[in-house]
């Protein structure tokens, strides 16, 4: 078979801890606005069946295999303990060498921002190139089964494939190094949320959860955040090996600070290491390890809230439009905390969502949006609003619209009124809802048909009833001079025919 390792060995870089403490800035607002690594002491990884608590964030964690690994529905591998033999010539390893018996099959870790978008480190993925020669794989953990100690199966449906890049840099001078991936489908796993304004904070707790050296996902805790002071990424203490490049960097309410990407590396037997060493005096293979994160490089992330604004936007669009229309309720109200979506120039031109929400029958959503944008409705997207209330036949969105300060009578441009075309339709609930939230009730058709008129053609006597006591009159005829009675009488609505000639002579 054949194996394939990508070690990434990067320099050790030195830098002062000189920021100052900042006040915690709030991290959903509109973007743009103001509101190869090691062990830290001792080795706080742990695996993700005990990360208690981040269950969804373990499942929204992939990592990246070659393809040239893969076999049918098999994947090959060898385990941690032959990989380092090999790469060592040794059997000996040290008590500090955790999760020998393990696969190590991986080579990067990425996370979901939405249900088809991933994003992972720069230098894992920065072409399409890059991305043809690998998937990523959900659910690669420890209960993973590694069969005779060389490969693994995967469920096919836990196998991604990347699509396009809708964005990707990495830059030796800016330090700028990230991907973002759309995948060839959507996953039904509740993706990350991440900040979008403000700054992480110094001395903040923060986690990770990725693929230390290829391994099964490991969660790594017990961590901070140690300088801020960089433009577009940050210096912690978190434990973490090549292969967590591309890793979630996330506070302690799974909220994406950034993209695990750079760490601190040791120069050992004539070359630089991130997380395995040879030792003489124990004549055993070593984990690369430091008592303080001072005077060394740390663990590095890239600011997320360096990523292109525009994919951050387009993320939280879709964990929106995904949580619609799939009537996930719970997945909108988490999402729901980045409300300036709703009004946001992307969402005009994408599609806004309250004729989503109506489609969808997703009511309570409806509402909720219409809180934060029923000021900024035009008087045609109210119209549009409406009209796919009557198409949809749901009167309880018509109500929300109504109760949320979209006019009755919107659409000056439109041929009929709301009513006229609730009446012309035999929405008896919606013209009920429109009367009462301020409709006109004497208009009339360019016919001269007024809204009785057009109750006879349907032969609608409840309507009728409700037009005669807003004042609708019996007594008018249209163009043709005809009275309402008589398009009811001529529609064969005999009884619908009486009652409007006894309102027209006052017999009521």
């Amino acid at each position: 078979m054949k194996i394939n390792y990508l070690l990434l060995l990067l320099g050790i870089f030195s830098y002062s801890v000189t920021a100052q403490d900042k006040e915690i800035e709030y991290p959903f607002a509109e973007p743009g606005t103001k509101v190869s690594r090691g062990v830290f002491g001792a080795d706080d990884r742990k695996e993700v069946k005990d990360a208690h608590g981040y269950e969804d964030f373990v499942r929204a964690t992939a990592v990246m295999i070659p393809k040239d690994k893969i076999y049918g529905d098999e994947v090959y591998g060898w385990s941690l303990s032959d990989r380092l033999k090999s790469q060592f010539g040794t059997d000996k390893f040290d008590d500090n060498v955790k999760y020998l018996d393990q696969p190590a099959i991986g080579s990067c870790t990425g996370f979901l921002i939405a249900p088809d978008m991933m994003v992972t480190a720069g230098h894992c993925i920065n072409s399409m190139e890059d991305a043809n020669s690998y998937v990523w794989v959900f659910d690669y953990t420890s209960e993973s089964k590694f069969i005779d100690g060389m490969y693994l199966k995967f469920d096919p449906k836990n196998i991604y494939e990347v699509e396009s890049i809708i964005a990707s840099k990495l830059d030796d001078e800016s330090k700028d190094d990230y991907a973002v991936l759309k995948l060839t489908r959507a996953s039904e796993r509740a993706p990350y949320r991440f900040r979008t304004s403000g700054g992480v904070l110094k001395n903040g707790a923060i986690n990770t959860i990725g693929s230390p050296t290829g391994l099964p996902l490991k969660f790594s805790t017990n961590a901070v955040v140690v300088d801020t002071s960089p433009n577009n990424w940050f210096k912690s203490n978190i434990d973490s090996f090549p292969g967590n490049s591309g890793g979630p960097v996330f506070d302690q309410n799974g909220f994406i600070e950034g993209i695990l990407v750079r760490g601190a590396v040791e120069y050992s037997d004539g070359s630089y290491t991130g997380d395995y060493k040879y030792d003489e005096d124990c004549d055993c293979v070593k984990t690369v390890q430091w008592n303080s994160v001072a005077f060394t490089a740390g663990c590095q992330a890239h600011k997320i809230t360096s990523v292109p604004s525009n994919a951050l936007i387009m993320a939280v669009y879709e964990n929106m439009e995904y949580a619609i229309k799939n009537n996930l309720m719970d997945r909108f109200k988490s999402w729901s905390i980045y409300n300036w979506i709703f009004n946001h120039k992307y969402t005009k031109e994408k599609g806004r969502l309250e004729p989503l929400a109506i489609k969808h029958k997703s009511n309570e959503v409806l509402a909720d949006i219409l809180r934060h944008t029923s000021n900024e409705i035009s008087d045609d997207e109210g119209r549009h609003f409406i009209d796919l209330t009557m198409s949809n036949n749901n009167g309880d969105a018509l109500k929300i619209l109504l109760e949320n300060n979209v006019l009755a009578d919107a659409g000056l441009n439109s041929t009929n009124t709301a009513l006229q075309n609730a009446v012309i339709k035999n929405k008896t609930n919606m013209a009920e809802l429109l009367l009462y939230h301020g409709a006109d009730a004497k208009i009339k058709t360019k016919s001269g048909d007024n809204l009785l008129h057009l109750a006879a053609k349907k032969g609608n006597k409840t309507m009728a009833k409700l037009f005669v006591e807003k004042g609708v009159g019996a007594g008018d005829k249209n163009n043709d001079k005809n009275y309402p009675e008589k398009i009811a009488k001529k529609a064969g609505h005999k009884d619908l025919a009486k009652y409007l000639k006894n309102a027209r002579k006052g017999r009521l």
